[in-house]
């Protein structure tokens, strides 16, 4: 009795298959034909299988169940997994559009006149600011052995951005036009008899004079390097923003917006 209520449904269907038997016995003895006997077998058999039968019905849904489930789960892990390489591929191609962007900034370089006859141009990224103020000093990842030596022009796709100030192997320090040891001729280039000298401050702003103290200079005048020096002909240095007299020195001053945006500076490109 104890084994019975310990396996009650073992119990259950054992009895089930009793009865099953019997009524079969039951059934060949009588021939196969209808009597009291088998009538209530019949009704016996058929109060047992119902509930039977139910039973197995709920039984088959949870193994359903549990088979659905575990297909979902494979579903969804494949989802999760195309979801990955998708956002990869997105990535890829988002890292493919800003490296083609800024080829396209680097190119505007070669439309600068005498550049095409200065040499090789050496591309390069900046990779840390030294300087106190602005980015009127910082480093880059190309040197010597990119054939970067001091004094090599240093340039981006709006306009000049330097010189290189020293160089070793994998780094170069560049000097921009806007730190206060700078000193850059210029030319109008509406007019290229017009000449001036800009300058950089410590606040990282440019201003300059005009060698020309009648010189008819004006707001949004568009600057470029004069080719004397060191600096090539025809790089642009940025626009004239204010022009005034100073009567003290006898001299027509401007200041100037410079053409790069050295707060966002990180691709340069060296003239070798």
């Amino acid at each position: 009795m104890k084994w019975i209520k310990n396996h009650k449904l073992i119990s259950f269907l054992l009895a089930v298959i009793l009865l099953s038997l019997l009524f079969l016995a039951g059934s060949v003895a009588a021939g196969g034909s209808g009597n009291i006997v088998t009538g209530v077998f019949n009704r016996i058999y058929t109060a047992i299988e119902r509930p039977v039968t139910a039973v197995a019905g709920g039984i088959s849904d949870n193994v359903s169940g549990i088979f659905s489930y575990q297909q979902l789960q494979k579903e969804n892990e494949a989802l999760k997994e195309e979801n990955q390489k998708l956002k990869e591929q997105v990535t890829g191609l988002t890292l493919s559009a800003n490296e083609l962007k800024e080829l396209k900034t680097l190119s505007k370089v070669l439309n600068f006149k005498g550049i095409s006859g200065s040499g090789d141009i050496v591309s390069a990224d900046v990779v840390s600011m030294d300087g106190a103020n602005w980015m009127n000093i910082f480093t880059i990842n190309v040197g010597t052995e990119s054939g970067v030596s001091p004094d090599s022009i240093v340039i981006c796709g709006e306009g000049l951005v330097g010189k290189v100030h020293s160089a070793g192997k994998g780094w170069a320090k560049v000097i921009s036009m806007i730190d206060e040891s700078s000193r850059i001729t210029f030319k109008v280039s509406g007019n290229l008899k017009l000449i001036g000298v800009v300058e950089g401050s410590s606040d990282g702003t440019l201003s300059g004079f005009m060698l020309d103290s009648n010189a008819k200079v004006e707001e949004g005048d568009r600057l470029v390097t004069s080719g004397m020096g060191l600096f090539p002909a025809g790089i642009e240095i940025g626009r004239i923003t204010k022009v005034r007299y100073d009567s003290d020195e006898q001299l027509q001053k401007v200041d100037i917006k410079s053409s790069v945006d050295f707060k966002s500076l990180q691709k340069v490109a060296v003239i070798l």
